[in-house]
């Protein structure tokens, strides 16, 4: 039977345990009694009709978040654990300590706004169209940068309004490179661990950030593991954290050493990566100098790696099921892949646009 059309258990019994505080109470004061029926009736009316901030609207979906990391996300090994760990953690415990932070770094099209959407899609029954779902993008809703103290404004009192109705709300900011710089410091009090802020409890919010920046950085770490003849899948940078402060061109030259010391891509561990990412982010980009760096705010600095070409092939396959077309030949699923830009260029290891570009490819040659 749907969802939709059954009352969860959790809400039958909090129903009967309210009726009967309604009961006890109609033996002293009816008129009490008849108002605690009307408004148990209205919420539970109102919540049949629309959407509300309880089971079923909001509850996370964990085996569905799994099944989805694992079986449509190619080529992040660091991400799927990261993701499924911390939106467990944090959806389980009924007083977090403060919201849950992510910021996603890497090229365009290996799977960030892919991956918010997964996360969406397994936590709010109505998925993106639901009302505690928000999407900002720097080139629609941030365009000016002389006007960031508006945006400021428009930001906070946005932000406010919404956890206020439903304290288990999603916000998702896309192209984070090109947001003003300093707009982000309004989220300071937000991501905190005030317990209380402004009447609000901001602390079971989830905060997810999406930026390019690093992605050069991590395309050259795994292309000059390749010509060391390592494996993606094995790189450990634990030995890098020493020189984590220094410029990008110094530690490249470190990575470089690490490699030719036979570490491997897929060993490397998220808490390895973090400050790679962080000091990349609070130097450019929309969080550059941002406070959220500075008060380590962000819960989650999590890499995407560059897509090679086992990776986009499989973004084809999927593809291709989803339009009913598993029996396409190989030459074209290849020819597909040969069509797409590669780096570096002779070698044709990396896609440029990861997998995005992937739907358009496949409607050009079927």
């Amino acid at each position: 039977m749907p969802r939709n059309k059954t009352m969860p258990h959790n809400k039958i019994v909090i129903f009967y345990i309210l009726l009967w505080n309604v009961c006890i109470v109609v033996c002293f004061d009816p008129f009490t009694a008849l108002g605690g029926i009307t408004a148990i009736a209205s919420y539970y009316m109102k919540c049949s009709l629309t959407e509300c901030c309880d089971t079923p609207y909001v509850a996370l979906n964990y085996t569905g978040l799994k099944h989805d990391l694992t079986t449509k996300l190619h080529g992040q090994h660091i991400v799927i654990p990261t993701i499924l760990r911390s939106i467990k953690s944090h959806m389980e415990d009924a007083d977090p300590k403060k919201p849950l932070v992510f910021s996603f770094h890497g090229w365009t099209g290996i799977g960030k706004s892919f991956v918010s959407q997964i996360i969406v899609d397994n936590i709010y029954k109505k998925k993106e169209k639901s009302t505690f779902v928000h999407y900002f993008n720097s080139e629609i809703h941030f365009t000016h940068k002389n006007e960031v103290g508006i945006y400021k404004d428009i930001l906070h009192s946005w932000i406010h309004h919404n956890v206020t109705r439903c304290e288990r709300s999603i916000f998702i900011f896309d192209e984070l490179d090109s947001m003003p710089e300093g707009l982000f410091d309004v989220l300071t009090p937000f991501l905190g661990h005030n317990r209380i802020v402004d009447g609000v409890n901001y602390r079971k919010a989830i905060f997810i950030f999406l930026s390019n920046t690093g992605g050069d950085l991590l395309m050259k770490a795994v292309h000059k593991q390749r010509e060391n003849g390592k494996k993606r899948e094995d790189i450990k940078l634990h030995e890098l954290q020493p020189v984590l402060e220094i410029s990008a061109n110094l530690l490249m030259t470190e990575i470089s050493k690490q490699w030719e010391n036979g570490n491997k891509r897929d060993d490397i561990k998220l808490h390895e990566l973090q400050p790679v990412l962080e000091s990349s982010a609070y130097n450019q980009g929309g969080l550059k100098n941002s406070k959220l760096i500075g008060r380590s705010l962000i819960d989650h600095f999590v890499p995407f790696f560059p897509l090679e070409r086992s990776h986009v092939r499989s973004c084809i396959i999927d593809e291709l099921r989803r339009r009913g077309l598993s029996g396409v030949k190989q030459k074209i699923i290849s020819g597909i892949l040969d069509d797409l830009s590669w780096y570096p260029e002779d070698l044709r290891l990396y896609s440029k646009s990861g997998c995005k570009k992937i739907s358009q490819r496949i409607g050009l040659v079927l």
